[in-house]
């Protein structure tokens, strides 16, 4: 006897008629599924240099054994090629010789479906010019950054150069004020950084890092050697805090931002890497304990004092947790992680959005 009710059963010829339904739709519904799931045409970065070889860019999708990819249009960037790399996969490759924009058409051919195309273009500029700032130590280092950089400048940023927080919690609001920073010794100020200084003739002097990190004995030769400049001591209880106190500071700190990035205070790689990143968005670093399942009540205060709209996450999941980011979904932004399998490959991933 069947364990189902009388009302849930149906008679047996109802039940033979809807499998043969069943059967008779497959043939329908199969093809078009996979015809929706067909690998595509990609185009490869919009943005190249001269003489710098491509990124690696996969021309399909997904690997297809029974299409093919071609330029059906246009022309690629010279020395620039399309061509097989795998079973079924195609890749553009090279080393682009001549600048110009460079406009074309990728055609994949399929058997048995219509081929599929998309347009791209690109576009190749000169290189860049390299250049070498090198400095005797780390504080002759930034000094002589900030002298090829700035001529002047009423605002300097000073962080320990003995530990590397109070720095890069200060890199990326100090590149939002656009302001040089400098280095110190914990207990006195190195001479280049002394000169630095002199040069500049800023009008205020933020200290980060709190009396461990730079002793008040620094905060008061410079107040004594520079009279008419200001010195001011941004601090928290500890790196974490430091960095939610500065880049709330009402006057020296970022007072709104659509984006803020977070990264681990633990280790300095993805922190350094973001900061570039994020002045060019006029956004801060916030550094955070990565390690924990949320995110503080004190670091939710600093989004949304900040009125953020986009969150980027700088560095893998060793580096800041997923349940981290799983919880920051829940709010009223736009969540992104960026890293890579190591630091340098994290570190092209993060500034390769603005490229």
């Amino acid at each position: 006897m069947s364990p189902y009710p009388a009302s849930l059963r149906r008679p047996r010829g109802a039940v033979i008629a809807l499998a043969a339904l069943a059967t008779l739709s497959l043939p329908v519904l199969l093809p078009a599924a996979a015809h929706a799931e067909l690998p595509g045409p990609l185009c490869p970065q919009q943005q190249a240099l001269r003489g710098v070889s491509l990124h690696p860019a996969p021309a399909v999708s997904e690997a297809d054994p029974h299409a093919s990819a071609s330029i059906s249009a246009g022309s690629l960037p010279t020395g620039v090629v399309l061509a097989p790399d795998a079973p079924g996969s195609y890749a553009f490759s090279g080393t682009p010789s001549a600048e110009g924009e460079f406009t074309f058409t990728v055609k994949l051919t399929r058997t048995d479906f219509p081929p599929a195309t998309i347009d791209c273009t690109v576009s190749v500029a000169a290189a860049p010019a390299i250049s070498r700032i090198q400095g005797s130590d780390r504080y002759d280092q930034a000094a002589r950054v900030s002298k090829a950089s700035f001529s002047s400048s009423e605002l300097v940023y000073l962080a320990n150069g003995e530990k590397f927080p109070d720095a890069l919690s200060a890199g990326s609001v100090a590149g939002v004020h656009g302001a040089p920073l400098l280095l110190t010794q914990a207990g006195s100020l190195p001479s280049q950084t002394k000169a630095e200084i002199a040069r500049l003739h800023p009008k205020n002097v933020v200290v980060v890092g709190g009396p461990l990190s730079v002793a008040q004995s620094v905060l008061d030769a410079i107040g004594r050697d520079f009279p008419g400049t200001t010195v001011t001591r941004v601090a928290g209880a500890d790196r974490y805090s430091g960095s939610r106190a500065l880049i709330t500071h009402p006057v020296f700190g970022v007072p709104h931002s659509a984006d803020i990035y977070l990264a681990t205070g633990a280790e300095f790689p993805d922190a350094l890497a973001a900061s570039p990143a994020a002045i060019s968005k006029n956004a801060p670093v916030l550094l955070i304990d990565g390690a924990k399942s949320t995110l503080s009540a004190e670091e939710y205060g600093v989004l949304a004092s900040l009125t953020v709209d986009g969150i980027r996450i700088a560095g893998g999941t060793s580096s800041i947790s997923t349940s981290i980011e799983s919880t920051l979904w829940g709010g009223p932004w736009k969540v992104e992680r960026l890293g890579g399998r190591d630091r340098y490959e994290g570190s092209v991933a993060l500034n390769q959005v603005f490229t």
